[in-house]
């Protein structure tokens, strides 16, 4: 099924201190002022630009994994994929040439169609090969996918399970990115039909485009609009052959792993192994972080060996902030956040000074010489239980900063 979005007739206005305004100009499609090369790169150096978040959560955050990647149906503009283990095709468009306009999404799911043929290995190469030339490293997958979320080694070959089954269902996120996007819903549908076989979702996103000023202090300002996507519908069709069929049943899952029943597998086997390791006392207590981080409004991940307490990105990224990490051996430790304030346009200060103030709680704990971002040694449950309530107060302004931070960025 296809939805329409919204669609803005509006133009922005900037309302300044003293009450008054400046009116940013729209750049109009037609206008040769962008080349696609442009756009690919936005993209590419500012994934949080793309409304990944209201799709489809599990696809967010994006993490950028290739641009201009080589299949056999042509260069995929770029590649991203999220630390859950799913990825997202976007092919950009600058909406000048109406053949373009009706060839666009064909061309898209002609992308994922090679796509779906790769093995994880595969992606793997194009991933190195993609950070060698815009990273100057060779990272892989999962340590691509460790500069946006903190991931346990425990939970590596469950990542790389999920990659593998997207990859091979064709469970992909696809997006038409572009100026002023006008393909029609019908054309949208009418491919669909031709590839029953993948369980992608596909989204229409146009970017409109605004400019403030000239010469070196023009400004530039993107707006990014779902104009249409395709809702997933659940289809099975059952083939029984045979004389003497019992019964027959059928399930139809969603594939989705999350906070649901997975997570409360999670958490019983999270203290099933933390009671073997430390006292009751601080099994309680372990609980009660959970608890108290909950009613902050953050939200708790349940890992392998650990759980994660993250505060989702109230400028609606996607992008879920880690703001420590308490292990199945009862041993908490922080990181990634300043990495994650950066990549959504906030202050990594936010980060270092709760990381500075909080090592202040503990004796002998330092900022790291080595990670600014982290401590010198992770601490104890026991050591965080005679300092909580000063923990707590940071965290809670930690996150009042994020918040605050957030409302002024927009």
């Amino acid at each position: 099924m296809v939805t329409l979005g919204n669609r803005r007739y509006g133009n922005p206005i900037l309302l300044k201190a003293d009450g008054s305004t400046t009116r940013p100009k729209r750049i109009s499609f037609t206008e040769k002022t962008f080349e696609e090369g442009w756009l690919q790169e936005l993209i590419r150096a500012n994934p949080e630009l793309l409304p990944v978040a209201e799709i489809e959560p599990d696809f967010a955050p994006l993490v950028s994994v290739g641009r201009e990647v080589a299949t056999a149906a042509g260069p995929i503009d770029n590649l991203f994929l999220s630390p859950q283990g799913y990825l997202t095709i976007v092919e950009t468009k600058l909406w000048r040439n109406p053949e373009a306009r009706r060839e666009v999404v064909g061309q898209i799911i002609d992308y994922a169609t090679d796509v779906s043929r790769w093995s994880f290995n595969e992606l793997e190469l194009r991933v190195r090969a993609y950070n060698k030339q815009f990273r100057g490293s060779d990272l892989g997958v999962i340590d691509s996918l460790r500069q946006a979320e903190h991931i346990e080694e425990a939970d590596e070959s469950s990542i790389i399970d999920m990659i593998s089954r997207n990859l091979a269902s064709g469970r992909f996120l696809l997006l038409v990115v572009g100026d002023g996007i006008r393909e029609s819903v019908e054309a949208m549908a009418e491919f669909l039909q031709k590839t029953p076989q993948l369980y992608f979702t596909l989204a229409l996103v146009e970017l409109q485009i605004y400019e403030m000023g000239r010469g070196e202090g023009k400004l530039q300002l993107v707006i990014p609009h779902i104009v249409a996507r395709t809702r997933e519908i659940t289809r099975a069709v059952v083939r029984i052959e045979g004389k003497a069929i019992e019964s027959v049943h059928v399930e139809i899952g969603t594939g989705y792993i999350g906070n649901g029943p997975e997570g409360i597998k999670g958490e019983e086997r999270y203290f099933s192994i933390l009671s073997q390791r430390v006292d009751s006392e601080n099994v309680d207590f372990a609980r009660r972080i959970t608890d108290d981080m909950e009613n902050l409004g953050c939200k708790i991940d349940w890992k392998q060996g650990s759980y994660v307490v993250k505060l989702a990105d109230p400028g609606g990224s996607g992008q879920d902030l880690t703001l420590f990490v308490v292990r199945n051996d009862g041993k908490i430790y922080v990181g990634w956040l300043d990495d994650q304030l950066r990549r959504i346009g906030l202050p990594e200060e936010i980060d270092l000074d709760f990381v500075r103030d909080s090592a202040k709680l503990f004796p002998n704990l330092e900022v790291s010489r080595k990670y600014p971002n982290g401590w010198s040694r992770p601490i104890s449950l026991g050591e965080l239980r005679q300092q909580y309530s000063g923990f707590v107060t940071l965290v809670e302004r930690l996150i009042d900063k994020v918040r605050k931070a957030s409302v002024t960025s927009v």
